[in-house]
């Protein structure tokens, strides 16, 4: 082959080149969906697609960490059926709604954002232009020019609504899906819920929990619970980073970063909930290794059972198993506000226990005192009952929620942390995620005299009985050994609670406690 002939050959290959990518780029700029790949250091961002088919997904974390970009390109495959970025093949090409169908096309879907003037016009419509494919749609505008419908070529329909508008303007609206980008309130969410119903249709949410507590407090506390109904995803700034393949660098991050003081780090970093950004225990997550699918415990394993009783609430009671390697698991809950005596309480207990033994039962130490109407203390009566239990230890509290700290630490070994919860124990999450550390009334106060050394004293039942667990230092070993000791004592002996292997009382109830017992517990 000449020179000539071979320079002519590499020419027409550039030339080809050329309009391919020439093809490429004119494709990426009117049909970037198709380009669209959940960020591969975002485990959110990937889950996310993956659960679609869940009643709720809420996608929180750090502002600028690609939530709403997952938002917007989730709705457009729903109005055209399918996720156009994965292949024809692929299981979660075709968008499906809870009970397992696919979504009906054409469909109606709503999506929320703050305001109009800026929510909808300069972030929610940008991300429609750029990434809905060109040709695709029209719209429709208000007399201020603010997009408000979105109707698509194959008959699907987008409503724009704003938190701003009236609540009754999400009242009688129909619909298969919608989509929340940043906190709305409750009446509206409400609202747009009952209008799917008629189409078993789903929502997704994507926002910064700056503002709207009850998303916390009823959407995110059923985040990843047996059922599947709500999942819940962590968008972090730091996964959206050129260097992994994101779209900001590290000056800009760090700038951003720097001018947060420590509570809107919390809230815009952390993805902390604005109400509960003074979370005591913020390295608990309701997912694994913290929060797992229940197995079958091991007989082998001693179980403790400790009690925390309450006047006006309901008794809680936690169930522990702990294994030759002093992990402990919170296998079981029991917090019943139908349960409204000590003897409903006490059956309650003898039943959930039928098919196990109890190696150790610890109470609250307040409970040792007597009641003024009856005489008895709260102890002597569940005794009464046959649940015999033993004064927890009366540390001080920092003490207790240290020791819950070190249980929470991964161990290196195995990535898991000393405390694990069952995901059938839906009061111990609440109280995870709800147990704060207490604030000042005015934000002078706080400036002033700095935050606040004291934990608010709600949603902290299962706390308790945690650090009541942790506090008396109780280990697998212990716990061998006392019920060898229990089996080789005196039946007439002092009471030291249950026999670890039969099960039986060993002991009279009159409130003492033996000297020689393995565990030592101040009234």
């Amino acid at each position: 082959m000449s020179h000539i002939s071979a320079g002519l050959e590499a020419q027409e290959h550039l030339q080809e080149l050329y309009k391919h990518l020439m093809a490429l780029e004119a494709s990426y700029r009117t049909q970037k969906i198709v380009h669209f790949r959940p960020n591969p250091a975002s485990p959110g961002q990937k889950k996310f697609f993956q659960d679609s088919t869940a009643s709720i997904r809420l996608a929180i974390g750090d502002n600028r960490g690609g939530k709403s970009v997952c938002g917007v390109v989730e709705a457009v495959a729903h109005s055209l059926g399918y996720r156009p970025w994965l292949d024809p093949d692929h299981p979660d090409r075709i968008v499906r709604l809870p009970n397992g169908k696919p979504i009906p096309v054409p469909n109606v879907g709503r999506v929320i954002a703050q305001d109009f003037p800026q929510a909808i016009k300069q972030n929610i419509w940008e991300k429609i232009r750029e990434w809905a494919p060109a040709g695709f749609y029209t719209i429709r505008t208000s007399n201020q020019g603010i997009p408000i419908e979105v109707k698509w070529k194959n008959g699907s329909v987008w409503y724009l609504m704003a938190d701003s508008q009236d609540d009754l303007s999400f009242e009688g609206t129909r619909g298969h899906w919608f989509w929340v980008d940043e906190p709305i309130g409750y009446k509206k969410f409400v609202a747009l819920r009952r209008g799917l119903v008629d189409f078993n249709g789903h929502c997704w949410m994507t926002l910064t929990p700056l503002t709207q507590p009850w998303i916390a407090d009823i959407i995110a506390e059923r985040a990843n619970d047996p059922d599947g109904e709500v999942k819940m995803y962590r968008f972090r700034i730091e996964e959206n980073r050129t260097e992994v393949g994101g779209y900001l660098s590290d000056e800009a991050i760090k700038s951003f970063v720097d001018d947060l003081r420590d509570d809107e780090r919390a809230m815009r970093i952390g993805g902390e909930w604005g109400h509960l950004t003074g979370r005591v225990f913020k390295e608990w997550k309701p997912e694994a290794p913290y929060w797992i699918e229940p197995f079958k415990v091991p007989q082998t394993w001693p179980r403790v059972c400790i009690i925390d009783p309450h006047p006006r609430k309901p008794v809680a009671v936690t169930w522990f198993a702990i294994t030759p390697d002093n992990q402990k698991y919170i296998y079981r809950e029991l917090f019943d506000e139908n349960l409204r005596t000590i003897a409903d309480v006490s059956a309650k207990i003898k039943e959930l226990e039928k098919d196990e033994i109890i190696g150790m039962r610890l109470i609250d130490p307040a409970s040792h005192q007597n009641e003024r109407t009856s005489g008895k203390s709260v102890r002597q009566m569940f005794a009464e009952c046959g649940i015999w239990t033993l004064p927890a230890a009366k540390y001080n509290i920092e003490a207790g929620i240290d020791s819950i700290h070190e249980a929470l630490k991964l161990r290196n070994d195995w990535s898991e942390p000393g405390l694990i919860v069952f995901n059938t124990c839906p009061n111990v999450k609440k109280n995870f995620m709800r147990f704060v550390w207490d604030d000042w009334k005015t934000s002078k106060d706080r400036d002033i005299k700095g935050e606040r050394q004291e934990v608010r004293k709600s949603d902290d039942d299962f706390i308790a009985c945690i650090r009541y667990l942790f506090q008396s230092g109780m280990t697998y070993t212990q716990l061998k050994r006392e019920s060898a000791r229990q089996e080789a004592s005196d039946p007439l002996d002092d009471f030291r609670g249950l026999n670890m292997h039969t099960g039986d009382y060993i002991g009279r109830y009159d409130g003492s406690r033996t000297e020689s017992s393995a565990f030592a517990y101040p009234e």
